[in-house]
């Protein structure tokens, strides 16, 4: 089962949660938008709401209608590869059935089934599930026929910005179709509404799903042009780019062959002579570069042309170079593609956009120590007024970028990363183990044969679950419902004086225990959860007791038995939290060591600006808008005493890429500081300060006491570091300690830093 990330986790409870609001409101056509960026994985998150809200609809008492039926709607040929993907999501939980139109049965959509449709075929009247016909075969046909057998029909609109959102025929389809529900599902929708969800895309680059942005067209220079084409600078670059990114992949030891994205100017299916012009331009530039169809480094897809296309997608693929047009950028996932030259004359500003995101996707779903594989790359001809970019990606697209200077010599720095992904909120594989130690210690029951004896293994289990007062001959589970009850319309309760006893059917059964079961999860994220607790109980049942899952079910949900499984269940629970809080303590103190050196180069996004800054390892220097006071007033400092550094670089705070150390914090918790500036002095030491004001940072002391361990264990095998946590004392002083502290407002003893005084003392 696919584990859901946080943010989709909390999308899918979104999402189920506005359903139900608009299950119960009047009237039909109601909309819901989930917008969700590139790479946020919103067909994952939309199967996990589909599976979530069939599951529990049926519980939702004061919803008239409880069954829901799907219709998933997609452009081109997306429908297909959303279908592929439900199936494969569902081929074990079976709580969905994705369907297309030619598998409909009975005469009409059923409930929890999806139907999936593409657009083009639907979106006139003519349309083979459209027109009329004598077997009464259409669409609408079938959803009225839903109706009829009460069966509420939901309308998913992927990728709705394309065609839903627009025109009339959109609008009469729609309006045939009168769904109780639409749901527009896009990165960037058109409609607006009260219900539904919006996945930030910061959370899904916090959860390195994503890269952290896209820099276009990284300071072109044409003094290089030397007598060649625009179109040739940028295919040189946009190789050597996709080259570089190799390099820095093998320096991690890492199998991925990134991906350079080529698309043709024209997008409609007849070439025009611009289209072949370039075409051949590029074929022929590539072919020189020894990259072609026929040792398999070029890949082709087009119109009337696909070749090399089979497991492109694999991150090891042989393919270096994809040429393409429009049709590849709808639904196609290829994380390894990391770099996109576009050429002039694409008319739709809406279709770059989507091309953007095709290079957005991390490898391996997460960040790497080297920023520039953090990033993915686009070179294009198209001017800047010819580039409209939605306010949602706009962060994507970033200009400024600083390269580190020339007479850099490297430092070689220990730095450390901790890695602070936290465990998942779910139960894992390794519950069903923490449910049959519970079990054998609560009832008594085991594996063991030979402790068994003659009495034989599964009858052994059974007379300890009888002597646990477990019913086991269980035929029928009855449900208890109040009678004849006259409830008083207002705020109160109402006794219930008379009930009547009902045997559940086997279907309403597995309703129930869908339902125990997820109402025992404990603090675990129940969509995930609830089938892992489901099957290991199932299986305990099988293993110790040799019974199938129907006698299981009706075991469990039988009254007299239920506070029994629950005992065993949260003690099930415990062990299992024990279990991933002994992992979480490893995971938080285990730490990465590598060796720190400033970066080659380095993106900025728009959060930054550009300062004078003469010498800063990296230039230009950008500096973050809002930067704190002590630490645009030590930029001030240093720069006032240039003639006695030779460079120094404001580090970065959060990634692997950045330099750290370790410290633990009040709670004894292993965490990563990173010192605010690395400063080389002239013919002297290294010094590392982190700028603040005393008694800033509750953490100060902890700080600033790992910071001079750390020089002073670096010192000791050669090295040449100072520094501290430094505070401002008015009048361009700047102090720190040069030994262990335990106040952060007492500053007594405390060396003035001097670049000059530093280097006569060295």
């Amino acid at each position: 089962m696919i584990t859901l990330k946080t943010y989709q986790q909390e999308a899918v409870e979104g999402l189920v949660k506005d359903t139900f609001k608009l299950l119960k409101a009047p009237g039909a056509r109601q909309k819901m938008v989930f917008k969700a960026p590139t790479g946020a994985g919103k067909t994952v998150s939309m199967a996990a709401y589909l599976n979530r809200l069939c599951e529990e609809l049926p519980d939702k008492l004061d919803i008239t209608q409880r069954q829901v039926a799907f219709i998933w709607i997609a452009p081109n040929q997306l429908h297909l590869q959303s279908f592929n993907a439900l199936k494969n999501y569902f081929a074990e939980l079976r709580s969905i059935k994705p369907i297309q139109f030619e598998d409909i049965t009975d005469g009409r959509i059923k409930p929890n089934e999806v139907l999936f449709l593409n657009w083009q075929s639907v979106n006139k009247e003519g349309n083979l599930y459209i027109k009329e016909n004598e077997s009464d075969k259409t669409l609408v046909s079938y959803i009225n026929q839903a109706r009829l057998h009460d069966t509420e029909v939901v309308v998913i609109l992927d990728e709705a910005h394309l065609f839903a959102s627009k025109g009339k025929s959109a609008q009469e389809l729609l309006q045939k179709i009168y769904a109780k529900i639409e749901i527009d599902v896009s990165a960037t929708p058109l409609y607006t509404s009260d219900y539904g969800y919006t996945i930030k895309r910061g959370d899904v680059v916090e959860a390195e799903m994503i890269k952290q942005g896209v820099v276009l067209n990284p300071k072109l220079d044409a003094h290089n042009q030397q007598g060649r084409s625009l179109e040739q600078v940028l295919m040189e670059l946009a190789l050597k780019k996709k080259e570089e990114l190799a390099d820095a992949y093998k320096k991690l030891g890492l199998n991925i062959n990134p991906l350079l994205l080529i698309q043709l100017p024209n997008d409609t299916k007849t070439e025009s002579v611009r289209d072949i012009q370039i075409k051949e331009e590029v074929t022929t530039w590539l072919e020189v570069k020894g990259i072609t169809t026929k040792n398999n480094r070029l890949a082709v897809w087009l119109s009337n042309e696909k070749t090399n296309l089979e497991d492109i997608e694999k991150p090891d693929s042989m393919v270096d170079v994809l040429l393409f047009k429009q049709a590849i950028s709808l639904g196609w996932d290829c994380p390894r593609a990391a770099v996109l030259l576009i050429f002039r004359e694409i008319q739709q500003e809406t279709f770059t956009i989507q091309t953007v995101g095709r290079i957005l996707r991390m490898p391996e779903q997460k960040h790497y120590p080297d920023a520039t594989l953090n990033y993915g790359y686009v070179y294009t001809d198209l001017s800047k007024d010819q580039i409209v970019i939605v306010q949602d990606d706009m962060d994507y697209i970033v200009q400024n970028k600083s390269i580190r200077i020339q007479h850099y010599n490297a430092v070689a720095l220990k730095s450390y990363y901790i890695n602070t992904r936290l465990t998942r909120n779910r139960l894992g594989s390794k519950f069903r183990k923490c449910l049959y130690e519970a079990a054998e210690e609560f009832f008594g029951v085991t594996l063991d044969i030979e402790k068994s004896g003659s009495a034989g293994l599964y009858h052994y289990n059974g007379d300890k679950l009888k002597a646990m007062f477990i019913e086991l001959d269980v035929n029928n589970i009855e449900i208890r419902i109040p009678k004849d009850v006259q409830l008083v319309v207002e705020v109160g309760a109402t006794q219930v004086h008379d009930m009547e006893k009902f045997a559940k059917t086997q279907s309403e059964l597995d309703i129930l225990f869908r339902q125990f079961c997820r109402n025992h999860t404990g603090s675990y994220a129940k969509i995930d959860s609830t089938p892992v607790l489901e099957l290991a109980l199932k299986m305990f049942f099988e293993e110790y007791l040799s019974m199938n899952e129907f006698a299981a079910v009706k075991i469990i949900l039988f009254e007299q038995n239920k506070p029994r499984f629950i005992e065993v269940i949260d003690r099930a629970l415990a062990k299992h939290e024990a279990m991933l809080q002994q992992k979480a303590a490893q995971a938080t103190k285990r730490v990465e060591e590598n060796e720190w050196d400033v970066p080659p180069e380095k993106i900025y996004n728009e959060h930054y600006t550009e300062k004078a800054a003469a010498t800063h390892a990296l230039e230009p220097f950008y500096e973050y808008k809002s930067a704190s006071s002590p630490e645009k007033q030590f930029v001030a400092f240093l720069e006032s005493h240039k003639q006695h550094i030779d460079w120094w670089y404001k580090n970065g705070d959060k990634n692997k890429e950045d330099f750290a150390v370790t410290y633990e914090d009040r709670e004894g918790i292993t965490r990563g500081f990173y010192v605010d500036f690395v400063i080389k002095l002239k013919n002297g030491p290294i010094a590392l300060f982190d700028t603040k004001t005393p008694d800033s940072d509750p953490e100060f002391c902890n700080k600033h006491n790992a910071l001079h361990e750390y020089i002073s264990t670096q010192n000791a095998i050669g090295k040449n570091l100072l520094g501290g946590i430094i505070v401002p004392k008015g009048e361009g002083v700047w102090k720190y300690c040069d030994n262990k502290i335990t106040s952060a407002k007492d500053t007594t003893g405390w060396i003035s830093f001097d670049p000059a005084l530093v280097n006569k003392t060295v």
